[in-house]
């Protein structure tokens, strides 16, 4: 019998841009900008884009019809003053459009300054507030330049208040771009380091997402989708960079990832985020935070475990948190907070913090700070491991 007081679980959309995907996809900027009524838009990038010179590219490939401004004041971390930075030049260069050139800070930021161009206020009046009220965002294309956070295609943003606080985020759909440009070519001048610890998030979030308690049949295809993708070709885009085959499926596998993010994540992004605070890369944080909770969620889960190792390529009685491992070892990727050095002088508080994580609501088993004690415990004292 069916409890009738229960609150049924909320079934999460399907979020997704319009999306072109080629090598070279970015000729055809000219025409997209058209059809969205983008005249003069903003391209919010990072200075090391600048100095590669892939903003210029992106920049040229908009075509005569656009005459762009720019922004680069993107830190790698980024804060609420850069996004309130960004909205003023945006307003102060009379811009119709925002066009973001990078990674997922870059993103995040660009989704933040094309929702400030047409809402009053400042970052800090959307983000860490659900219940603000908002309308539609200034148009917004995405020209990713990793392959890794899947911002391109969530619905979501994640912002620092300051230097030494953690991000707080913001959920909503006027944060889907109107369009993402899936162009490989811009990815292959991505350090082998970054291109592991990136495609390793990707990877995460796909796994999370397929594993949440959120049912959404087309969304758990797509994750299982990326999944496979990852685990065939991060390999070969960490190995060989000019490998075009290879960047595209694992720049598939971030957007399936932030597809996944729609669905809700887990107790591996709860350790990635308590974790956050001492500079480590989150693609890392995210993969040491699988190796650390998969086993116990398959006690929870079996069968859907068993569908995302198939897609990863084991057998159904491997331990896919074993698998991660070899993969992130194989990628020159440490598997433990200990490998990293992380320190945790307050071990409980950071089990607390990460049962108080909201990535808990949407997770397949719901755990408690014991259980967080213990995943970190494992992962920063690997000698106890049984």
């Amino acid at each position: 019998m069916t409890n009738a007081s229960a609150a049924p679980l909320p079934v999460p959309a399907l979020t997704a841009p319009r999306t072109l995907y080629a090598a070279g996809a970015i000729r055809a900027l000219p025409a997209e900008l058209e059809s969205l009524g983008v005249r003069r838009p903003l391209i919010v990038t990072d200075r090391g884009l600048v100095a590669a010179g892939v903003a210029a590219k992106v920049e040229a490939a908009c075509g005569d019809g656009a005459a762009a401004a720019r922004f680069d004041g993107v830190t790698e971390n980024p804060l609420y003053a850069d996004v309130d930075a960004g909205a003023a030049y945006y307003a102060a260069q009379v811009c119709d459009g925002v066009i973001a050139v990078g990674g997922g800070s870059v993103i995040d930021t660009a989704k933040m300054i094309a929702l400030l161009a047409t809402n009053a206020g400042s970052a800090a009046d959307y983000l860490g507030k659900p219940n603000v009220r908002h309308g539609p965002a200034a148009p917004l294309v995405v020209v990713p330049t990793t392959a890794g956070t899947g911002s391109e295609a969530s619905p979501s943003a994640g912002i620092h208040p300051d230097a030494a606080t953690a991000s707080v985020g913001m959920n909503s759909r006027h944060l889907v771009p109107r369009l993402a440009v899936l162009d490989p070519e811009l990815t292959v001048s991505l350090p082998r380091r970054l291109t592991a610890a990136t495609g390793i998030d990707a990877l995460s979030h796909c796994i999370e997402g397929y594993l949440s308690n959120r049912e959404q049949p087309l969304g758990k295809a797509i994750a299982l989708d990326g999944i496979a993708r990852a685990a065939r070709s991060l390999r070969r885009a960490v190995e060989d960079g000019a490998d075009l085959h290879a960047r595209g499926e694992m720049m598939l596998a971030a957007f399936a990832g932030g597809v996944s993010i729609g669905m809700g994540l887990g107790p591996a992004h709860a350790v990635a985020i308590v974790c956050s605070d001492q500079g480590f890369h989150h693609g890392v944080l995210s993969g040491i935070g699988l190796v650390a909770t998969l086993d116990a969620t398959a006690e929870h889960v079996p069968d859907r475990m068993a569908a995302v190792s198939a897609a990863f390529g084991l057998p159904a009685s491997a331990s896919l948190a074993e698998g991660v491992a070899a993969l992130m070892r194989e990628l020159g990727l440490p598997t433990t907070l200990a490998e990293l050095g992380y320190t945790a002088p307050d071990l409980q508080a950071l089990a607390a913090a990460a049962e108080r994580s909201h990535f808990n609501l949407s997770a397949p088993f719901r755990p408690q700070t014991a259980h967080y004690a213990d995943f970190l415990t494992r992962s920063l004292y690997p000698e106890t491991k049984k």
